[in-house]
């Protein structure tokens, strides 16, 4: 069995006709499964954009979804921050796109059942089962689960986590202190008299929104929700049993401390990978932060914490609704590119955002060998280079880097990995940079 997989695809223009693409394309096609993070929407006309998106409005016509199948993708991630972009409809509309053109997907569904449940797809090599699930998401995407006097509620599948914000005493004194001086110390008194709160942890603290403990030194951790940990590794479980390779997708933006779009991996992420891999999992693939995070060989299976972007087209989306033109100012006569414009730069044309920091437009796409017991043979990891120096209408579509660049990016990736005890040797392969896991 050979799987490979690659991070978030925003993509809204056509590739097929791209000779960078098209290299990439044929080894994606040489896999018997290769799973993308399908992060952009397909609503049907007219578009009925959500109030909460995530960051920006992400949608395209259902032609981007054969453009992704001709890449040579067959699993889909479903599950993510712009997933209800276009509200639940929008989020049906694309499964039900997906379905119409075959193409295997989890992570979101009509209920909790359907986005929790597995995607299976039939190979030659076998049968092959996705998992997939989002930490990162807005209010309301979350799938709800149906009664006998109530249908469920279309969404995605989450990995809820807990935040446990911990201060010396000190500290908390002086917290205390503030919270009483603020009135929201007697506010939430009298909340909680009338039986509003959900008290989980007594000791705590609650101050706005956050629940504070006090220990022996601060610290900032996080860890999974049990219901939904447990929830998924059932599925796990139970895929193991239905499948010859199991892979768990997660979409989780969360860094350390509370950090976003960053180098580190939040704990309850670690968490969650090696729980999933010990129910059965063969392999975990992240994604959301839009650059590449570690790699850990855990119990002989590859977590790959993040694989970063793999197609960034969100220059070139077609349509935006009013809030994103609002967001920057812009007056009624504005077009999409002029919301580009003040996205892209600052006041004196500097860099802004994601165009500030390379990270953001390389990758690695790995090549994962399986024995017929499932037994990891070998990694490959193919660095990518998004073309941030090109226009608009090249910046975002993948190629394979030049070597130069390719060896750049593996030796960070190697840097960032080796505290988890990953090994990676750096060598070629028809002119290109690889790296090989040490397994």
């Amino acid at each position: 069995m050979v799987f490979t997989a690659v991070g978030d695809c925003i993509i809204s223009r056509r590739v097929s006709s791209d000779p960078g693409v098209s290299a990439l394309a044929a080894m994606l096609r040489g896999a018997d499964a290769a799973l993308a993070n399908l992060e952009i929407m397909t609503p049907r006309e007219p578009y009925t954009p959500s109030s909460e998106y995530g960051g920006m409005h992400l949608a395209a016509r259902p032609w981007v979804l054969d453009e992704l199948r001709w890449c040579g993708f067959n699993l889909y991630h479903a599950a993510n921050n712009h997933a209800t972009d276009y509200t639940f409809q929008g989020l049906t509309d694309t499964l039900a796109e997906l379905d119409a053109r075959g193409m295997v997907h989890a992570g979101a569904g009509l209920n909790l059942g359907q986005a929790r449940s597995p995607g299976y797809l039939e190979t030659p090599a076998g049968r092959v089962a996705l998992i997939s699930a989002a930490s990162s998401y807005v209010t309301g995407a979350l799938a709800a689960d149906s009664r006998t006097d109530m249908p469920g509620r279309p969404g995605i599948n989450p990995l809820r986590f807990e935040r446990r914000l911990s201060l010396d005493a000190q500290r908390m004194a002086w917290l205390r202190e503030i919270d009483q001086a603020l009135g929201t110390a007697a506010t939430r008194a009298r909340s909680d008299a009338f039986g509003l709160a959900h008290i989980e942890h007594p000791e705590a603290l609650r101050f706005l929104g956050a629940e504070f403990f006090e220990a022996d030194a601060p610290a900032y951790q996080t860890r999974c929700k049990q219901r939904d940990l447990s929830e998924i590794s059932r599925w796990v479980a139970d895929a193991r049993r239905q499948a010859d390779l199991v892979v768990v997708s997660l979409h989780a933006h969360e860094g350390l401390n509370g950090d976003s779009n960053c180098p580190s991996t939040a704990e309850f992420i670690v968490e969650a990978a090696h729980a999933w891999i010990d129910a059965g999992a063969d392999v975990f693939v992240g994604h959301g932060p839009h650059r590449l995070r570690p790699v850990e060989i855990y119990r002989g299976k590859p977590i790959f914490y993040s694989l970063g972007n793999f197609m960034f087209m969100f220059e070139t989306i077609a349509k935006l609704p009013s809030e994103m033109y609002e967001r920057h100012k812009l007056p009624p006569t504005a077009t999409p590119a002029d919301v580009i414009d003040a996205w892209a730069s600052k006041e004196g044309g500097q860099p802004n955002g994601f165009h500030t920091d390379p990270a953001f437009w390389e990758c690695v796409v790995p090549v994962c060998r399986f024995d017929a017991d499932r037994r990891l043979r070998e990694v490959a990891l193919h660095p990518v280079s998004l073309r941030l120096e090109q226009g608009r209408g090249v910046r975002g579509t993948p190629a394979f880097a030049a070597p130069e660049d390719g060896r750049r990016i593996l030796a960070g990736l190697a840097e960032s990995s080796a505290p988890l005890g990953t090994t990676i040797r750096i060598t070629s392969e028809q002119g290109r940079a690889v790296g090989l896991l040490a397994l």
